[in-house]
């Protein structure tokens, strides 16, 4: 190598080991498994399903309104 190609080698080249940078800590994962599945079954299923049920059923609500006012539509344009 050469001394201008030295200077544009970043710690990614360097190959194995490169990431830490000096430190001697391994790399972890990031999230940790362990405090994912922790929360995953912290989780208050009940409340879930509650909340969904609520937003499919406004969802329903919505969907019929559209529809009677499609309705509407089609039976004024039914009758011009």
């Amino acid at each position: 190598m050469t001394a201008s190609t030295q200077e544009m080698v970043t710690p990614l080249d360097l190959g194995e080991g490169s990431l830490d940078l000096g430190q001697k800590e391994e790399l972890k994962a990031f999230p940790p498994i362990s405090d994912t599945i922790a929360w995953f079954k912290d989780v208050d299923w009940a409340e879930v399903r509650e909340k969904c049920r609520g937003g499919v059923n406004n969802i329903g609500l919505v969907l019929a309104v559209i529809g009677e006012k499609l309705h509407d539509a089609g039976t004024w344009l039914a009758e011009v």
